[in-house]
């Protein structure tokens, strides 16, 4: 009788390990929410590992890939790449205008940003391209320097006389760079495990519901390129076939994905690529030289996934009220390729400036990257696997150009394209419920600092101090028990009531923690700005507030404190008429503009000045201008923080800084001029405030808007669904 053979256990192979450590991971990460963030660590050095040998490995494969070509080879390699090159920018650019072009028609604004105040940013391509320091940029990984570095050596070498013996030397340094990336690739699977689950943990799905429409496209795009695009294009112009591109580079592809980095996968992107060369009989050594020029160099241009994040700035123009213009988008796409031979994370806060866009909206981006930009990740990994295979093959002389294919693919790389966009712009429109959230969202909003009960009294109902009590006011304040405040109507963001009734607002914040600290209760007062002297005067209030700007003329009416924030002067105008608003330059050539503004002498004495064409016309209340017919008035002189809010509420207008001269002043509490302690006391609180970041707290919590996100732990099935902890 024979032996029975023993039954071989099934054992899938490192891709299909990797496919499990990502389930695992996302499993994982939905099960235990943010307690897997705790695996960060293990992800973290994952990727160190993987990080170890790229660095070297482009230095060290591109000087032997470009040495060992002659001049005219590298001329030929140089020019038949750069063509798949600019044919691939091309086909991202025009992906970018598909996904810009599906934007549904939402109504949108936000709160105020910074970015708005600031100054544009400006690229230093020099510090970032120049390799004045080799070692320098090797030590803090300036790649783009690096691969300079690595191009001019390897030039040099093509005609240097003693590079045969260099050479061999190279490639057995080379083997062993790809042998250390191959024993650390087989840790995959728990890398890509620990990383996913500490992502798929904590990652904010209210960020990501905020930008779906963002999410979606990218994701359509994307998978659209990676996987039809350009493995199609490899199919018609090669032997290769469709399938055989991504499933025998799976892997690579998978590991970038996992992990978000195209960089530590280069090696690997290499030897895939060489071995599918061979099985379409094209390895030689010049084959082979273009996939080692071609993967780091196009690692460092930018790639498809890089270049497809451009849409965000588009997404972001859209998601803010502030599109961008048509017109504008040769220059946002030729300006968009050009920054982005740089990182993404200097790229975009650019770019944003340079669309006038908030760059606020770039921390809008870091969480929504996690998920686009791991597709965008593999994105760059297909298209660089592709633009090496269409490089060598066609310094090999093994491109085919077959007519009738590549119409028909062509033809149905169009149609693919155009139902992704068009549907899911009819998704967006017609099947996804869509409400315009800001508005509820600043109505909805609470203190931040709440610290008891409040009354609101009417004026009459303000008994005024006696002469003696009026001038001792800090201790007619004790012995009343209550701090007295008075405030204007239609002060946003700084005194509003809420949906609930609720009185609350900046400067209410800030006035409860006064009384909170006097110990003492608080009465709120509705006063009309010319009785705000009296009132203070009077004892009827104790201080006035409402983010009031500090002004010469009401230094006569009132003493102010330290101030407790600054404001930015702008414009509030119609969406369509921000260009117009720009710069002061535009402004001045658009000739006899009709603005609405308030009784703030100062501030429309500085506008007079600056243009006197201008029409002011004194408005009482922000929504006499808000509600006023189309064509009364061209902009609101106001604020651009107080502005950004009443934009919440209609989301039709915008708000405009326009530069270069940005114009700030300081707005603070109003005290009686009849009561220097309490003056004293109130303006050093103030500045101590100011110290500890009461005020920092208080101005993201209502100006940036940080009081109208959710502060919810993020959800898990451990906690929302077994209650096993709180």
């Amino acid at each position: 009788m024979s032996e029975a053979k023993p039954r071989r256990r099934l054992r899938p192979g490192l891709a299909g390990q990797v496919l499990i450590g990502l389930a695992l991971g996302i499993a994982t990460g939905l099960f235990f929410g943010e307690l897997a963030a705790s695996l960060k660590v293990i992800g973290q050095i994952f990727i160190g590992l993987l990080q170890m040998t790229v660095l070297p490995y482009i230095l060290v494969s591109l000087v032997a890939a470009l040495g060992r070509l002659s001049y005219g080879e590298a001329k030929t390699l140089a020019l038949r790449g750069g063509m798949f090159i600019v044919l691939f920018w091309g086909v991202t650019l025009a992906a970018v205008v598909g996904i810009a072009l599906s934007f549904p028609a939402w109504e949108s604004a936000t709160f105020f940003s910074s970015s708005l105040a600031e100054p544009e940013r400006k690229l230093d391509f020099i510090q970032l391209y120049i390799p004045t320091n080799p070692f320098f940029a090797l030590a803090n990984t300036i790649v783009p320097a690096i691969v300079l570095f690595s191009l001019a050596m390897g030039l040099a070498l093509i005609g240097a006389p003693g590079k045969a013996t260099l050479l061999p030397n190279l490639q057995v340094i080379e083997d062993a760079l790809m042998r250390i990336a191959g024993t650390v690739a087989r840790t995959a699977p728990i890398g890509v495990f620990a990383l996913v689950a500490d992502a798929a943990g904590t990652m904010q799905v209210e960020a990501l519901g905020r930008a779906q429409v963002y999410l979606l496209l990218y994701l359509g795009a994307a998978l659209l390129l990676s996987l039809w695009v350009l493995p199609g294009l490899i199919s018609v112009l090669t032997p290769l076939p469709f399938r055989r591109v991504v499933g025998h580079t799976q892997d690579a592809l998978i590991t970038a994905f996992a992990t978000g980095s195209l960089l530590i996968v280069i090696p690997l992107m290499a030897e895939r690529s060489k071995e599918l060369l061979e099985e379409m009989g094209l390895r030689n050594p010049d084959a082979e030289s273009a996939v080692d020029l071609m993967v780091p160099v196009n690692f460092n241009l930018p790639n498809m996934g890089k270049l497809l994040s451009l849409s965000f700035v588009l997404f972001a123009g859209w998601f803010s009220g502030n599109a961008v213009p048509v017109e504008q988008y040769p220059l946002f796409l030729v300006s968009g390729l050009v920054s982005f031979f740089g990182e993404v994370v200097v790229a975009l806060p650019f770019l944003l400036d340079l669309m006038r866009i908030p760059s606020d909206f770039f921390q809008l981006f870091l969480p929504v990257d996690t998920v686009t930009g791991r597709f965008g990740t593999l994105l760059a990994a297909v298209h660089t696997i592709v633009q090496a295979l269409l490089t060598a093959a066609a310094v090999s002389g093994a491109i085919r150009l077959r007519w009738v294919p590549l119409a028909r693919y062509t033809i149905v790389s169009l149609a693919l394209a155009l139902a992704v966009f068009v549907g899911l712009r009819l998704f967006f429109e017609h099947v996804v419920p869509q409400k315009y959230r800001a508005y509820d969202q600043l109505v909805q909003m609470d203190l931040a600092i709440d610290r008891g009960e409040i009354k609101v009294l009417k004026p009459e109902e303000a008994e005024p101090l006696s002469e003696e009590g009026a001038g001792k006011r800090f201790a007619a304040i004790k012995k009343r028990g209550t701090l007295r405040v008075g405030y204007g109507s239609d002060r946003l963001p700084y005194v509003f009531h809420n949906a609930d009734g609720k009185l609350v607002g900046y400067d209410v914040d800030l006035v409860h923690l006064l009384a909170s600290e006097l110990g003492v209760g608080l009465d709120f007062i509705n006063i009309k700005p010319k009785d705000a002297r009296r009132f203070l005067d009077e004892g009827r209030v104790d201080i006035v507030v409402g983010g009031i700007p500090v002004t010469p003329e009401r230094t006569l009416q009132m003493r102010f404190t330290e101030p407790y924030m600054h404001a930015t002067l702008g414009f509030v105008v119609r969406d369509h008429e921000r260009k117009r608003f720009a710069t002061i330059g535009q402004l001045k050539s658009a000739g006899a503009l009709r603005i609405a503004t308030f009784d703030v002498p100062y501030y429309n004495n500085l506008v007079r000045a600056a243009l006197p064409k201008v029409e002011l016309i004194l408005i009482r209340s922000p929504a006499d201008f808000f509600k006023a017919p189309e064509g009364q008035f061209d902009a609101m002189l106001a604020s651009a923080e107080a502005g950004s809010a009443w934009t919440l509420i209609f989301p039709q207008f915008s708000v405009v800084v326009p530069k270069p001269n940005i114009v700030r002043g300081p707005l603070a509490i109003g005290t009686p001029k009849n009561a220097p302690e309490l003056h004293e006391y109130v303006s050093t609180w103030v500045a101590l405030k100011k110290e500890n970041g009461t005020t920092r707290i208080l101005y993201d919590h209502w100006i940036l808007g940080q009081g109208a996100k959710s502060t919810r732990p993020r959800w898990s099935i451990i906690r929302d669904v077994l209650g096993w902890i709180d």
